[in-house]
């Protein structure tokens, strides 16, 4: 009863936002606003990520949505949320209602100040969305919320500084894990060292506090960034230092040096578009411990025609513990196609595989996993 009162009072918000945004748009405003609605199978042959007893799921998905926009001369609000329905075909499953909500809003507030705030909800099983260098592999149920404020006070052409804060809450359904709240403070001094070259100092200061028995901690990190656009092509380079303390007095301090290497670029026709990056830090949260990650991460995709994307997109990490002596491989690698068959209408189809190799016999797994995709979009404002 609990889970359909909360999908009532989402259906109702999401309604009475197609109606604000209707009659705005009616008015003459500024106001864009879409309906979605994704309809997909898919189906995972390790369901449970298990070492040993490998269950293959079918999940059917429905994912019904909405987006709103509004823009000004000085300001723009973004608006997404979709209903992530679950259901599996496997009566020992639970269906499972998840949520994706994503508010971006940006605000010139004078000549050089501006004020940027976004706000991430999600309700998911997928633990993806836990850490940006994650190695966990679950199908626990959680919240998390992610909010962003970024002031940005411009001295160009020769500078920018940013000052910037993160709230990150995650919250799972089962007690047998720990939830976590997480603060961020942030700045930047950008020097341009011309149109198309950047120096970034940038800081970051990141306390975590856990409800269960994990010892919180504060993190100090220092990079140097360096940015420097071609004409079809990007490139970021950032190296610096990283202490964190944590709180328990029988848990000493840990050190990395950190870089992150991203190259962006497309070909000169536009339809061949491609990402390449690695990076090294430590992880965020404690689940299965703390590890120093080394990751590299690929995106390709090539327009075949007007209406037809293919895309690859590829991670290998390497996870090596700090307090004790495992360590793991671990690779996903997954092959799409998108076919625009209408202006409103969309197919998508992926097939991908992952796995992770461990000196933990019980820590490996793999999965292969497939799934195609019907996509509407409805454009109310035609």
């Amino acid at each position: 009863m609990q889970f359909r009162e909360k999908f009532l009072s989402i259906s109702l918000f999401v309604i009475t936002s197609f109606l604000c945004g209707d009659l705005a748009l009616a008015a003459g405003t500024n106001v864009t606003s879409s309906l979605l609605l994704n309809l997909g199978i898919q189906y995972d042959n390790n369901f449970y990520y298990d070492a040993v007893d490998e269950r293959g799921v079918t999940t059917f998905l429905v994912q019904p949505g909405i987006e709103l926009g509004y823009a000004t001369g000085k300001s723009e609000i973004a608006f997404r949320y979709t209903l992530d329905a679950n259901y599996y075909d496997e009566s020992a499953e639970d269906d499972f209602y998840g949520h994706t909500a994503l508010l971006d809003s940006n605000f010139e507030m004078t000549d050089r100040l501006s004020f940027n705030l976004s706000d991430n909800f999600v309700k998911t099983r997928d633990s993806a969305e836990l850490d940006p260098l994650g190695n966990i592999a679950t199908r626990d149920q959680y919240y998390q919320n992610r909010l962003n404020a970024i002031f940005e006070l411009d001295f160009k052409p020769k500078f920018t500084t940013q000052f910037g804060y993160q709230n990150r809450i995650t919250d799972y359904d089962d007690d047998t894990r720990e939830d976590s709240k997480g603060h961020m403070g942030s700045f930047d001094l950008i020097h341009y060292l011309n149109r198309s070259t950047s120096l970034d100092l940038e800081y970051h200061y990141w306390n975590m506090n856990y409800d269960g028995p994990s010892s919180d901690y504060t993190s100090n990190q220092l990079s140097l960034v360096v940015r420097k656009e071609w004409r079809i092509t990007g490139l970021e380079a950032a190296v610096g230092y990283q202490n964190r303390a944590f709180k328990a007095a029988d848990q000493g301090d840990i050190d990395v040096v950190p870089y992150r290497l991203t190259l962006l670029g497309e070909s000169s026709s536009g339809k061949t578009r491609y990402s390449i990056s690695a990076a090294k830090n430590f992880n965020l949260r404690s689940d299965d411990g703390y590890y120093e990650a080394n990751r590299f991460s690929v995106r390709l995709n090539r327009d075949l025609t007007v209406k037809i994307t293919l895309g690859l997109n590829a991670y290998y990490q390497k996870s090596d513990y700090v307090y004790t002596i495992r360590a793991d491989d671990s690779y996903k690698i997954i092959a799409d196609i998108n076919f625009q068959i209408r202006d409103r209408l969309a197919f998508y189809y992926s097939v991908g595989f992952e796995n992770r190799n461990s000196n933990i016999p019980s820590a490996e797994y793999e999965n292969a996993m497939t799934m195609g995709q019907l996509r509407f979009t409805h454009d109310i404002a035609k």
